[in-house]
């Protein structure tokens, strides 16, 4: 179990701020209920992680090296700095900080917070249930749930059964996977917009096999993923399943 009066300090990518507000507030409560404070920098809202896909790397070095300051040690204080684990609920933006930041910001004078970045960066699972030690939230949710498991999620951040773990424990629910279903939903960068008739064939594939379980809700460590899922649900009328982010489940109660 976590510490009580431990804290860590939470980002919040832009597309979890633009398409659904409310699960920050979400996690901020999680973390309440679990005596986890949670420093939260309203500034700090874009990580670079889309100019940088797009080769705008003018662009991702300025909003990377923002990044950095908002958790700097000049501004929030040396022995906050080098305590506090930093929360990214979104696989692909953690793992962006993770595994390209360093390289991005190679030519930077700042090595040393770099490096604290990479190994004190985590996605919420990944920390709820490899540092704070926790592995059920006492919360309900009694809904047949399939867990989309995103690209970002199996290849770039590499996260394990963290996921899993937490969803199983969550009373009443009914957890679906499907290891075998390694296909992507085309939300990255700009591969939608220029295969527009793959990229909605890619979705087809994905709902068509995730709905042989009669699901209820859709869910995933990443945002623009549920989105673009989303997005396409809604133009199939013989279909009443919904997305749900990842927190909303953790949260929910009786």
């Amino acid at each position: 179990m976590a510490k009580q009066n431990s804290t860590v300090n939470l980002f919040v990518p832009c597309c979890m701020d633009l398409f659904v507000p409310q699960t920050p507030y979400t996690i901020i409560n999680i973390l309440k209920q679990l005596d986890i404070y949670c420093h939260y920098e309203p500034e700090a809202t874009c990580c670079g992680r889309e100019f940088y896909m797009r080769g705008e790397m003018d662009i991702a070095k300025e909003l990377a090296y923002n990044y950095i300051n908002y958790f700097h040690a000049k501004q929030i204080g040396v022995d906050r700095f080098e305590a506090h684990p930093i929360i990214i609920p979104s696989a692909d933006c953690a793992a962006y900080i993770k595994k390209s930041l360093p390289e991005l910001c190679s030519t930077m004078a700042l090595p040393a917070e770099i490096k604290y970045f990479v190994q004190h960066t985590y996605e919420l699972c990944d920390y709820l249930v490899n540092v704070a030690r926790i592995t059920k939230l006492n919360n309900s949710f009694p809904h047949r749930v399939f867990y989309f498991e995103s690209c970002a999620a199996r290849n770039y951040y590499q996260l394990g059964d963290e996921v899993q773990t937490l969803l199983s424990n969550t009373e009443g629910l009914t957890l679906f996977t499907d290891p075998e279903m390694k296909l992507c939903c085309s939300a990255h960068g700009s591969f939608a917009m220029h295969n527009g008739e793959l990229s909605e064939y890619l979705l087809k594939m994905i709902v068509d096999r995730i709905m042989k379980n009669d699901i209820e809700y859709i869910t995933s460590t990443d945002t623009h993923c549920l989105q673009f899922i989303d997005a396409y649900l809604q133009t199939r009328q013989d279909l009443s399943v919904e997305v749900i982010p990842i927190p909303e489940i953790l949260n929910a109660h009786k």
